[in-house]
């Protein structure tokens, strides 16, 4: 029996451009794989006098052999249902091996009508990718700079819905830059022609570029004749200043505003003449203009100290993330031995940091994790022996599977190895870039390659953690748009020839081994040998994760105090189930009860002397009748 296979061929993105007046219909593919391509999809017919480039990246999703293939790509028109055009190519690629295909459609369209470009596996008889245009005619529609009217525009955090004009970020967050539109299109068309963002970056050279169709909130908006449009923003530190935020519809310019990640808060959305385009930009432009458009009377600093990078506010999560690090460097003011017999044993490198192995001892419990890790630190420092001799080096495998509850440190040791691989020189940066299911789904259906590539690239020269990657991986719902991001990390790590960059999946161990056990292509990449099992802290680990933190901050137990809370963590841990905080259970219990008990006592008291305000009395413990209060509060970002 003669069974139809499916296609070996994964098309990563589908990008197209108008064609420029030297290509005509025909053209070959050597003669415009150096146009730049871009993600729109709706185009002016008077712009398509020469037709349409298509790009699309194509790679075999086969690890273990090559492929050949026969494909065609067709333009269908929607309104006739007949094909246009088609185009036929020939693929040979290797395993895990990609390509770039370049196809021209001749300028056979109507304008108001709708395409769709399909590419066929014609071995496998199978659609491997369909996009849909939208053709314009600006003769009967107007120019496109008077299809929609700014309203206002504006920044906002992911965690809420107010605008703001500028707004000191936190590395690692999500933002969101906003335009809210007016149309002057009527009701007619099916669809709203799309618009473009352009974010530059404050160095000048980064700009993201994001179409996207306007969208309406509800009912009442669309009898206003109101849209919106929203593209995604992560702060990155080395890069924070003012950024310059521009809206074009069909390359034309209608709206624009400057915002600042590092001045103080200025909440409310630009209006009016504040949200005119700049014109040309550059990064002075961009200040000055700034400048002249706040507020300044708002401001409450100096504007030199506006440009200073703002002190992040405290968050429960980055508060336990910085617990846990500052126990690897709790003994850094003390007296270094300076013998050349202590500097070969500690491995101290020139910049002062001490090595993996030491910092690892000092966290507690994990002492699996820690055992492996300083033997793979050893490896590290062998193979950059051997390289600084000249000597060539096998591949050491780089990316890992962290398996754990929450609050065991996978975050922190992820933190320690980039220190780590970018003191062995295997990565040039270390840094770590922390993401989960929410921060890599897209608005749109499919547009999560889009931000995962954000995100590899974000973490290029460091670290990709990924928390909770499981929930990436939802077998009972074949559309789930997790699986254009496992689809899109897959790829990318099958790109051996870019190598400065790691990725580390994160989650608890049943449901990060079912999901790797069914991605073969994580299995194949991540060896048994990186895969980390964090294991829930003990009853007396958790004692010893309290008394740290409450020395930290000057508090001493007294001895019934610390007797009611051993007795108390010993319980929680014994009732412990699956949500179990670890780590974060304890500081919860901390931060929310035991201090909070112990200010309504002391505050009574006008007289209260230092000892009172420093030491914790077994009244202040909560009783072990009590329920485990393993709820965290609210989370802002995402940080493991």
């Amino acid at each position: 029996m003669n069974m139809k296979r499916k296609s070996p061929l994964n098309v990563d993105r589908v990008l197209f451009r108008a064609l420029p007046t030297f290509a005509s219909s025909g053209t070959a593919e050597t003669n415009i794989s150096g146009l730049t391509f871009d993600g729109r999809r709706d185009f002016l017919i008077e712009d398509l006098c020469r037709g349409i480039g298509v790009k699309l990246e194509i790679s075999n999703r086969r690890i273990d052999r090559g492929t050949r293939r026969k494909m065609s790509f067709r333009l269908i028109d929607l309104t006739t249902r007949s094909v246009t055009a088609c185009s036929r190519r020939k693929i040979v690629l290797d395993k895990d091996d990609y390509t770039d295909i370049f196809v021209s459609f001749p300028p056979y369209f109507e304008p108001n009508r709708d395409y769709r470009m399909v590419a066929l596996d014609e071995t496998a008889e199978e659609v491997i990718a369909e996009e849909v245009l939208h053709i314009f005619d600006a003769t009967t529609m107007g120019h496109p700079a008077k299809w929609y009217e700014v309203i206002d525009g504006g920044i906002r955090p992911a965690w809420s819905k107010d605008l703001f004009r500028s707004l000191c970020t936190e590395d690692g967050y999500d933002y969101y830059v906003r335009f809210n539109i007016s149309h002057r299109l009527g009701y007619n068309l099916n669809i709203m022609p799309e618009v473009e963002v352009r974010l530059h970056y404050p160095d000048g050279v980064t700009r993201e570029i994001y179409f996207r169709e306007p969208q309406c909130r509800d009912m009442e908006s669309y009898k206003m004749n109101r849209r919106w449009v929203e593209i995604p923003f992560i702060t990155i530190s080395n890069i924070n200043g003012v950024f310059y935020a521009e809206l074009l519809c069909m390359g034309h310019p209608i709206g624009g505003f400057v915002f600042s990640t590092t001045w103080p808060d200025q909440k409310g959305p630009w209006y009016a003449g504040n949200i005119e385009p700049l014109g040309e930009y550059d990064p002075e432009t961009a200040v000055r203009t700034l400048m002249e458009r706040m507020d300044v009377a708002e401001i409450t600093l100096p504007l030199d100290e506006c440009f200073e990078e703002p002190e992040a506010e405290d968050n429960f999560d980055k508060l336990l993330e910085d617990f846990i690090r500052t126990q690897t460097d709790e003994d850094s003011d003390t007296d270094v031995e300076t013998s050349d017999e202590a500097t070969a044993e500690s491995h101290v490198e020139d910049d002062g940091e001490e090595p993996l192995f030491a910092a690892l001892d000092k966290l507690t419990g994990i002492r699996a994790v820690k055992d492996r890790l300083s033997t793979y630190e050893r490896m590290m420092l062998f193979n950059k022996m051997r390289s600084d001799k000249g000597l060539p080096l096998a591949t050491t495998p780089l990316h890992a599977m962290f398996l754990g509850s929450p609050g065991t440190g996978k975050t922190t040791v992820a933190k320690l190895m980039g220190d780590m691989l970018r003191r062995t020189g295997v990565l040039s940066r270390g840094h770590v870039v922390v993401k989960e299911r929410a921060t890599l789904l897209g608005q749109n259906y499919n547009s999560e390659s889009e931000k995962t590539l954000a995100a590899i690239e974000e973490a290029r020269g460091g670290i990709l953690f990924i928390d909770e990657a499981y929930q990436l991986y939802q077998p009972d719902d074949p559309r789930d748009p997790g699986k254009f991001v496992i689809e899109t990390l897959l790829t990318a790590l099958s790109d051996t020839s870019r190598r400065d960059w790691a990725l580390v999946l994160a989650g608890y161990p049943d449901e990060m081994r079912r999901m790797f056990e069914m991605n073969p292509g994580f299995k194949s990449r991540i060896p048994d040998s990186n895969i980390y099992l964090f294991e829930d802290f003990t009853g007396d680990e958790l004692l010893e994760i309290a008394e740290r933190y409450l020395a930290d901050l000057h508090y001493t137990l007294s001895v019934d105090a610390h007797s009611a809370l051993k007795a108390r963590l010993m319980r929680d841990h014994a009732c412990k189930d699956k949500s179990f905080g670890n780590a974060r259970h304890v500081l919860n219990l901390i931060q929310t009860e035991i201090l909070l008990a112990m200010a309504v006592r002391v505050t009574g008291n006008p007289d209260a002397d230092e000892k009172s305000l420093t030491e914790i009395q077994a009244s202040d413990i909560p009783g072990i009748t009590d329920p485990i209060s393993t709820t965290l509060r609210p989370r802002i970002g995402f940080v493991a």
